[in-house]
């Protein structure tokens, strides 16, 4: 098993944080999902936050390892030479937009929660509500809540979910098709190497 990334295939490590971190992904969006249609009382709905919310900060610590990774390893596998160029920039452009997304939607769900007045001291029944996997505290960037920005970070937290559901859809499709109808090796590679 190669540990670098070559023009042919992607290394070990870049392949392993693209599987860990795509489960974790669907699962957050799926919770997430879940979650916001249940009451806001619902001792279920307070469990699932605690568990989104430290993986979707596990999730943020392993796209920087991921970036760090991808910037000390600048190999990478060559798309096909027949692919057409609609093709390629839409691949690189998506490439970006999930990159992106991995750090927007972590980063906003945080902010979200920090600067609601529900995070104010004595206005939420548990102490344990920014606990990542109850082991340590997320900081709280702000020290007295605001409506106003936790609707901003809402908005956005939200609107990102939305986007990264539909490039996950067209980047799983795209992968299906250059598996089964072109039959190239950009999916395989990715999955043995």
């Amino acid at each position: 098993m190669s540990l670098k990334n070559t023009t042919t295939t992607w290394g070990w490590p870049a392949r392993t944080l693209h599987w860990l971190m795509a489960f974790m992904i669907l699962g957050l969006l799926g919770v997430g999902t879940y979650m916001t249609s249940l009451d806001f009382f619902n001792p279920d709905r307070f469990t699932l936050t605690q568990t989104h919310k430290s993986v979707g900060f596990t999730v943020f610590i392993l796209a920087i390892l991921r970036v760090v990774w991808r910037l000390a390893n600048r190999r990478s596998p060559q798309l096909p030479a027949e692919m057409p160029t609609w093709q390629v920039k839409a691949s690189h452009y998506s490439h970006y937009a999930l990159y992106a997304l991995l750090f927007i939607m972590p980063l906003s769900g945080w902010l979200m929660v920090t600067s609601s007045p529900l995070n104010d001291p004595g206005a939420y029944p548990t102490q344990i509500k920014n606990m990542v996997f109850g082991l340590f505290a997320m900081p709280d960037p702000f020290a007295t809540g605001s409506e106003t920005i936790t609707n901003a970070f809402h908005t956005i937290h939200a609107l990102s979910g939305k986007l990264m559901i539909a490039i996950l859809a067209v980047h799983t499709a795209a992968a299906l098709k250059h598996h089964f109808v072109d039959k190239d090796t950009i999916l395989s590679r990715m999955i043995r190497g």
